[in-house]
């Protein structure tokens, strides 16, 4: 076991909020509920997938909603409701947490209803990015159900979702969620830690904690961190410059949205919540479920929610973990994709950046 405190918390927001990939909540948001989990306990208990006895119970926690939203209204004894609910519903105890995502709010979610729980976080997350939908998961891959799902927010509205068809949870949640003022927090994926560990991406939180630590290292000094991350963690840069544009709406809980930047590297990015595609020009540079992310001048991740006209940033290409370039991964991003109007099928990160290309 690793006991986290408020430096590598703190860390963990700036890592989780650059691999949250446009989403997953903003950094801001992130470093509010650091100060929330403190005034519970001086660390957060973080425990390797493999530490887990095979036979305790326990369960995914995640915010959900539009980012934008998320700015202002921060979650604090949500998390925790929603655990509760889907304990009580489903009659067990949780003995861990297991983070739904990464990013700078949904890394830190988990871990505030762990401290107030008294429970460990568990060292993994089933995405290894942020992913725009609730089934987009290796445990749901893997055939872990869902539900039931639980969800509550900040005013003590608590609902129970149980359903046969993934669409049909997705498309509930979302719409009570966009309900009440397109923030909620949410429980879901009840299971035991023989399960979990057989589905798990491991060590992603101790991954954003050295990335955020990076980042940390550039915090009030004139350099762009941007080249040290693509150098320490195997990226490239997708494009710099200044945002042109930043046209978007929020429907359904979801932000949509396109950002353009135009300068030394010009690049488009669609989003749905995450970034999904990048363009320059007609040449296509990244796609999900590879991640695009972006950071500020100073070297702050930003969110799609952050993002405005006149800004100067950077954006970054990841590869995604190979447990997420599944056929069946690549699949739910393309239906997003899809959705979206953007067709064409998947191209690895390496082979759209390679040298020469």
């Amino acid at each position: 076991m690793t006991l986290l405190g408020e430096r590598e918390l703190r860390n963990i927001v700036l890592g989780g909020g650059l691999l949250g990939a446009g989403g997953g909540g903003s950094v801001a948001e992130g470093m509010k509920i650091v100060d929330r989990i403190l005034e519970y306990s001086p660390n957060v208990q973080l425990v390797h997938p493999d530490d887990i006895l095979d036979d305790s119970r326990g369960a995914v926690i995640a915010g959900m909603g539009s980012p934008k939203a998320s700015l202002t209204r921060v979650r604090d004894t949500s998390p925790r409701q929603a655990l509760e609910i889907l304990e009580n519903n489903s009659g067990f105890t949780s003995r861990f947490v297991i983070p739904f995502e990464l990013g700078a709010g949904n890394s830190l979610n988990p871990m505030l209803a762990a401290v107030q729980r008294g429970i460990p976080i568990v060292d993994g997350d089933p995405v290894g990015r942020a992913v725009p939908e609730i089934d987009m998961t290796t445990f749901a891959y893997g055939g872990v159900e869902i539900c039931p799902l639980a969800l509550a927010n900040e005013d003590g509205i608590q609902v129970i979702i149980d359903a046969e068809s993934m669409d049909d949870v997705e498309r509930v949640a979302r719409a009570v969620t966009a309900e009440l003022q397109g923030v909620a927090a949410i429980a879901c994926y009840p299971m035991n830690g023989k399960t979990m560990k057989s589905l798990i991406i491991p060590e992603t939180t101790t991954l954003v904690e050295r990335i955020g630590d990076v980042i940390a290292g550039f915090r009030g000094r004139s350099e762009d961190p941007s080249d040290a991350l693509v150098n320490h963690f195997d990226g490239c840069i997708l494009g710099r410059g200044r945002v042109k544009a930043v046209d978007g709406e929020t429907r359904g809980g979801f932000d949509f949205g396109i950002v353009r930047v135009e300068g030394e590297l010009p690049l488009t990015v669609r989003f749905q919540n995450e970034n999904l595609v990048a363009h320059r020009s007609e040449r296509l540079m990244a796609m999900a479920p590879d991640l695009i992310c972006a950071v500020s001048a100073d070297g702050t991740p930003l969110t799609n929610a952050d993002i405005e006209k006149g800004m100067d940033l950077t954006y970054l290409g990841f590869r995604a973990d190979q447990a997420f370039r599944t056929d069946k991964a690549v699949a739910g991003f393309h239906r997003v994709l899809d959705a979206l109007g953007i067709g064409g099928d998947y191209i690895p990160l390496e082979t759209l950046n390679k040298e020469g290309a």
